[in-house]
């Protein structure tokens, strides 16, 4: 054997035995995984989802399966998405380091950028996109496995634009896998709910919904994690500290993991049945039709801007627009404003903006270059008018668009998870908006409903009967004899007389 065939065997006896070390090492990996995890692991789907209970094990296999997929596939990027990349740290970078230590893998990790490169060159990275604009900077990258976290947590056009547009064009080259993540969320409705919705029963489904068949889903609860221990008792005593029937909505939804309208969830009462129209059904424009406008203005945030439309002869306010933007510019919301005149032919009787802030400096601009003058919104009292605005959502006197931007925003604004109905009564700091959620379009909307009469109807006064008539005389003695009218009894039989023939009398 010559020294190059040896220094070649040597080199595919090391790729061998390396091969096989990691293929050891890869099984005991997995092994840590509990059945029904495993089951997930093994699916070859493409596109499959996790739809599970709080505790279940969710967030704790990725380290697990990512470090597996290194593993295997030398010089490939996997990637996990949160809605905030210090969340991804929070839930897995710890995950990721226990486990390497425990193994014995040498990694290199860079605290900074949140990235673990293996001896392969294999990187595993964390990433959040809490905004589009933020999303769309990843585009370009060569990944073999995507993972979303807390995907309830999302904005629903968030989370389709950053599946959709920016992860799977990047998995086309090496034929990777999207994993999306997370419990059921209070409404349902949007892009979670479109693969994972529509089964309360197997653990594991083909999504039934026509666009989205592709995806496989796979739902457990903490019942199945054998890492929880005494888990029924636990959550037994939990559904009696709570006092939660075995039907309440937030334990179908939080501890089994079905999709059920659950309203005390959210920060409004918001129900898609209840409060939404088709477009179309309805046109809230034109003659006799009025409207208001309110604008949230952001920089970093959402501009968002909502137009409110109501008609005398209609009891209900109407969604005419919704629309949000990252980072969009005073003359991008007057666009949008005038555009929405002009194909409508609205009829704006007030509009409010949001002046707190920066917001004063876009909007005394827009006064001085457009013919358009914004009221300041009243944000000081922004819990009173959002229960205000909360009655007339459980009236039905609120119908928005179904799935506009609105919509799908005041379906995923959530309540602060650390108040209970029990802290109302005298709390000093009353409920407030979950901080993760999106509440641009939100505000928009509430500045422009205090402006809004749709509650307003007048009264339609009928004209007094002629005084010789006898509808007169007896709307007289109805006065009389309800204390309202002092007439006398001589005058009354005066006017009695007043026109009447003496056959008459």
């Amino acid at each position: 054997m010559t020294p190059l065939e040896r220094a070649v065997y040597e080199e595919h006896q090391r790729r061998r035995m390396e091969r096989a070390r990691s293929t050891e090492l890869c099984a005991r990996i997995v092994s840590e995984l509990f059945d029904r995890q495993q089951t997930f692991e093994a699916d070859p789907s493409k596109r499959k989802a996790v739809l599970g209970s709080r505790r279940a094990g969710k967030t704790e296999m990725w380290a697990r399966i990512l470090t597996k997929v290194a593993l295997e596939n030398p010089r490939t990027l996997s990637r996990v998405w949160s809605h905030a990349r210090l969340r991804a740290k929070e839930l897995l970078w710890d995950q990721f380091r226990f486990l390497h230590k425990r193994h014995g893998i040498k990694v290199e990790t860079n605290e900074t950028e949140l990235s673990i490169r293996f001896p392969n060159d294999a990187i595993i990275r964390l990433v959040g996109a809490d905004k589009d604009k933020e999303a769309q900077k990843k585009r370009g990258d060569k990944t073999i496995y995507e993972v979303v976290l807390e995907s309830q947590s999302w904005e629903s056009s968030l989370l389709e634009k950053t599946s959709e547009d920016v992860i799977q064009p990047s998995l086309l080259d090496l034929d990777g896998t999207l994993a999306l993540e997370g419990t059921p969320g209070a409404i349902p409705v949007g892009y979670w709910f479109q693969i994972t919705g529509g089964n309360n029963v197997d653990r594991v489904w083909q999504c039934p919904h026509e666009k989205r068949n592709e995806w496989v889903v796979h739902r457990w609860t903490m019942l199945d994690n054998p890492f929880v221990l005494d888990a029924r008792e636990k959550l037994e005593r939990m559904k009696k500290q709570k006092r939660w029937a075995d039907d309440n909505p937030t334990y179908l939804r939080e501890y089994r993991g079905w999709w059920v309208n659950d309203l005390t969830a959210l920060f409004y009462p918001f129900d898609v049945l209840r409060n939404t129209y088709e477009a179309g059904s309805i046109t809230p424009y034109g003659k006799g039709w009025n409207h208001t406008l309110g604008w949230d203005l952001g920089s970093r945030d959402d501009m968002a801007v909502v137009i409110w439309g109501w008609h005398p002869d209609h009891e209900d306010l109407y969604e005419v627009l919704s629309w949000k933007k990252p980072g969009a510019s005073a003359d991008e919301v007057m666009t949008v404003i005038e555009d929405a005149e002009r194909r409508f032919g609205l009829s704006i009787i007030a509009q409010a903006a949001d002046t707190g802030g920066g917001g004063k400096m876009y909007v005394e601009e827009v006064h001085r270059r457009y013919s358009r003058r914004f009221t300041a919104a009243q944000k000081t009292q922004k819990y009173n008018h959002a229960r205000l605005f909360g009655d007339d959502l459980r009236t039905g006197h609120i119908k928005l668009v179904r799935d506009s931007a609105y919509a799908m925003e005041i379906a995923a604004l959530l309540r602060d998870p650390d108040w209970s109905e029990d802290d109302l009564e005298g709390h000093p700091n009353p409920v407030e908006e979950d901080k993760r959620c999106a509440n641009h379009c939100a505000d928009a909307g509430l500045y422009a409903w205090r402006e809004a009469y749709h509650y307003y109807r007048p009264v339609e006064e009928k004209p007094e009967p002629h005084r010789s008539s006898k509808e007169y005389i007896d709307l007289q003695i109805e006065r009389i004899a309800r204390g309202i009218n002092k007439t006398t009894f001589d005058q009354l039989e005066e006017e009695a007389s007043y026109g009447f023939g003496a056959e008459d009398n």
